[in-house]
């Protein structure tokens, strides 16, 4: 979770004003106009657009309603985005953790790729942790997070929730990235939700770059947040690696499916 200046508010709020213009003039429809590759024709009805309710669901949206009635107070330190301060979890909950229709699609993706080593870089509350981590228990969800008083809290929840899947990982993720690469046999899917800016997500998606294999799926959030994070977004769909890019407007998805033609989509979602 980022905190920001005022200034840099405002001028973010500017940003994505005009990006959301700009990504509804493109964004294709669910009919499959502009959609040339089946596969992700296929995966958009499949994944994207599924609406079945997973058994996990029920429990996830009971979780999701406590905390965004939770006043309990955090103590945050900031991580190189502005001063200390203190907030409340249901603010966390409402306005930085994944929106529900988010969080349960990192479900399915998850659950569709069958995906068993997972990353994710910032934990926030652990509500999307627990998403990734209840595809399949046999998944192992490796998640970092900076914040002291966000990691204790997450910690709690996941010993609550019995999700004995998931390797929680407390430090500054410029600390314990690559530790916890180097303990990570290969990534199939990893989730950047951590400092959004250029520097640190372009950082952090080339250090995980060698651990991918031609089923892993990255997944950016926020990549229309500022200018600087649809620099990122724009230089992670040029990569030569990634072979096809999903653009939803709040998440960026991408495939190293060596079987497909490099093509960058928007999706209306």
């Amino acid at each position: 979770m980022q905190i920001r200046t005022e200034q840099g508010t405002m001028t973010n709020t500017l940003h994505q004003i005009k990006a959301r213009a700009g990504y509804f003039r493109h964004a294709h429809h669910r009919g499959g106009y502009g959609i040339h590759s089946p596969y992700v024709f296929h995966w958009l009805n499949s994944v994207l657009y599924e609406k079945t309710p997973f058994y996990a669901f029920v429990r996830l949206r009971a979780l999701r309603r406590a905390l965004l009635n939770d006043g309990t107070a955090l103590r945050l330190q900031g991580f190189g985005t502005a001063k200390p301060r203190q907030t409340r979890i249901k603010s966390i909950a409402k306005n930085a953790s994944a929106r529900r229709k988010y969080a349960e699609l990192l479900f399915r993706i998850a659950n569709d790729s069958q995906a068993r080593n997972i990353l994710e870089l910032g934990t926030n509350l652990g509500l999307t942790t627990l998403h990734l981590a209840k595809t399949d228990e046999r998944a192992n969800v490796v998640t970092l997070e900076g914040e002291p008083e966000l990691y204790d809290f997450a910690q709690r929840l996941f010993r609550r929730e019995h999700a004995d899947n998931i390797r929680h990982i407390k430090g500054d993720i410029d600390d314990t990235l690559p530790a916890a690469l180097q303990a990570m046999p290969s990534i199939d899917l990893a989730y950047f939700d951590a400092n959004h800016t250029y520097e640190t997500t372009m950082r952090y998606a080339k250090q995980c770059l060698p651990h991918a294999h031609a089923r892993t799926i990255f997944v950016f959030d926020d990549i229309h947040r500022s200018a600087d994070m649809e620099r990122a977004w724009n230089e992670i769909k040029a990569m030569p690696q990634i072979r096809v890019t999903i653009d939803t407007f709040q998440m960026g998805i991408a495939f190293f499916n060596t079987d497909l033609q490099k093509e960058n989509y928007i999706v209306a979602y």
